[in-house]
């Protein structure tokens, strides 16, 4: 095999610029839709937001089954035409039931994106000490994409909410690095004497089931802070975009230092930051301006930048090798369905939409994150410190 060019893991990180910040990046133009769908409820207004997520998730474990046949550079250009075609497309509609759609139509691009940016890491990191610092330089990356079209998505909404969708139109550069620098990764052959299928822990899908809860917790502020805003008075789109962008400035640094934390405060680490994280919508909860509410946002971005990426670490704890790119799909797959599920958690404790019922959102995803922290050191106990072999 050749030698990798220097522009290998520029390229892996550009994907990851762009799945976790996909489907909130048009969140500072969600009451800007509504307003333009006037027979639409908030909630439905919010399905623009959380339908691509609850499409990644069978997408997504479709697509990691598909590496066993198909090269992963040739499904994640696929994943990336996909990606641009409908995600741009969401802009020049003029039915919500198309919008949706479309919505539906991108999710299945970014289903197929999600699991695989994560997995490339593994495939060109084998170190456990280079994968963290990767992992945790991926979780800045996904952070500085929501900086960069979050901001850029509040600007465009404050003209018309159609132009905020022209965000999606950044993989462009993404599609050009892959094709370029990206070197074709055909489907892994059984080693001889391996079985041909092999059980995946239950283990694992006791962590998914945490990454989604910690993904429904930290997407609560992406569904519900534009509303917030305009039901209290307290901003309009673009000043939503700025808060909203801005939160991930703190959320990069804890993506830089993460591989640090993780080796002072090892299995502490989740607890750690889900404590941040809650703390932060405390304050958006007890806010009455936007300087406040700016705070909490910040606040929340550092401890979502310390509890989003050390899921993945686990993994190489539960699963074998040859299991890894199914076992990150699963993750990440259910992980993003916690964005489908945040605003209908939210609704089993708060029905309603005035600025109260929108406070008592933030609080009880403080409430939530901290009680996951906490499962997620009892759960890390009982795994094994080493990573598993084949």
């Amino acid at each position: 095999m050749s030698k990798p060019s220097k522009l290998l893991i520029p390229s892996i990180l550009s994907i990851s610029l762009l799945t976790i910040m996909a489907p909130t990046a048009v969140s500072p133009a969600l009451a800007a839709i509504k307003e333009a769908f006037p027979e639409i409820s908030a909630t439905q207004a919010k399905l623009v937001l959380t339908l691509p997520t609850l499409v990644m998730m069978p997408i997504g474990l479709f697509s990691a089954r598909l590496t066993a046949r198909i090269d992963k550079k040739k499904l994640l250009l696929t994943g990336m035409a996909l990606f641009l075609i409908f995600g741009v497309a969401g802009g020049f509609v003029n039915d919500f039931r198309l919008l949706l759609l479309m919505r539906v139509l991108f999710g299945v691009g970014l289903g197929i994106m999600t699991p695989l940016s994560t997995s490339l890491i593994f495939d060109f990191a084998p170190d456990t000490q280079k994968r963290s610092k990767l992992l945790g330089i991926q979780g800045a990356s996904n952070q500085l994409g929501g900086l960069v079209f979050m901001s850029l998505s509040g600007i465009l909404a404050s003209i018309s909410w159609r132009y905020s969708f022209l965000c999606y139109a950044f993989v462009l550069v993404s599609l050009v690095l892959t094709f370029f620098f990206l070197p074709s990764i055909p489907p892994q052959q059984p080693r001889q004497g391996e079985q041909g299928k092999q059980r995946l822990s239950k283990k694992l899908f006791v962590l998914a089931f945490f990454a989604m809860m910690i993904f429904a917790c930290y997407f609560v502020i992406n569904t519900d802070l534009a509303l917030f805003m305009d039901v209290e008075g307290i901003g309009d789109a673009k000043q939503c975009g700025y808060a909203l962008s801005l939160m991930r400035i703190p959320a990069i640094i804890a993506g830089i230092t993460l591989a640090w934390i993780m080796r002072n405060l090892k299995d502490w680490t989740m607890p750690f930051a889900t404590l941040i994280m809650a703390l932060g919508y405390v304050i958006i909860g007890l806010a009455e301006n936007f300087a406040v509410l700016m705070a909490g946002c910040l606040v929340v971005g550092l401890g979502g930048g310390f509890a989003l990426p050390p899921i993945s670490l686990f993994l190489p704890r539960i699963v074998t090798p040859r299991q890894r790119t199914l076992g990150v799909a699963i993750i990440m797959s259910v992980a993003q369905l916690g964005q489908f599920i945040s605003p209908l958690y939210t609704d089993l404790f708060v029905a309603g939409n005035s600025g109260d019922d929108c406070r008592m959102r933030f609080f009880v995803s403080a409430a939530t994150t901290l009680a996951i922290g906490l499962l997620v050191l009892c759960f890390a106990r009982t795994l094994p410190r080493k990573p598993l072999e084949n």
